[in-house]
């Protein structure tokens, strides 16, 4: 007797929306983790030292700037099965500009620097190569998380990786 094949329907519209919402915040969420705990840990805390006086800035500091990293790596190396797709690289520097808008938005609406490296009153013409830098680190953490990706699923068992997988884009 032969085996009936099911016959599926393709995802609904609902479905691939949010399976690309999940590919992007997966994505994002693994190449900023390492670079917002680059920049602080490197840029910020060392000119903070006079402002965390207390053990709760102290504590917010570490888990806002480097609990991000570690909760990034046991996601990418136990939970997630997210591929990367080399598609989404340019959503990175979409959010890059989005976020660039918001600190300066921050300084016409509220009249402070998000970072102080931003400050063309101190940094001049600078921003721009800060800016270069900070895309090029973008670029090398993703390449990164590519490869590390692709170690990963060398690595796992192949009957975990036989799921039926649905694409997007």
């Amino acid at each position: 007797m032969p085996r009936e094949i099911a016959q599926t329907q393709p995802p609904s519209l609902a479905h691939q929306v949010a399976l690309a919402s999940q590919w992007i915040l997966y994505e994002s969420f693994t190449c900023f983790a390492p670079l917002v705990s680059l920049i602080y840990w490197a840029l910020l805390f060392p000119t903070q030292n006079d402002i965390l006086d207390s053990g709760l800035d102290t504590w917010m500091g570490v888990s806002m700037h480097a609990l991000n990293s570690v909760l990034m790596l046991c996601e990418v190396g136990v939970f997630a099965k997210t591929p990367y797709r080399y598609s989404h690289f340019w959503i990175l520097f979409v959010f890059l500009a989005l976020y660039l808008g918001l600190a300066y938005f921050m300084v016409g609406v509220y009249g402070f620097y998000v970072y102080p490296f931003f400050d063309s009153r101190y940094f001049g013409g600078y921003i721009a190569l800060i800016c270069l830098l900070i895309i090029d680190i973008i670029a090398v953490v993703w390449v990164i998380m590519l490869m590390v990706h692709r170690l990963r699923d060398g690595l796992y068992p192949r009957w975990l990786l036989k799921r039926q997988r649905t694409t997007v884009f």
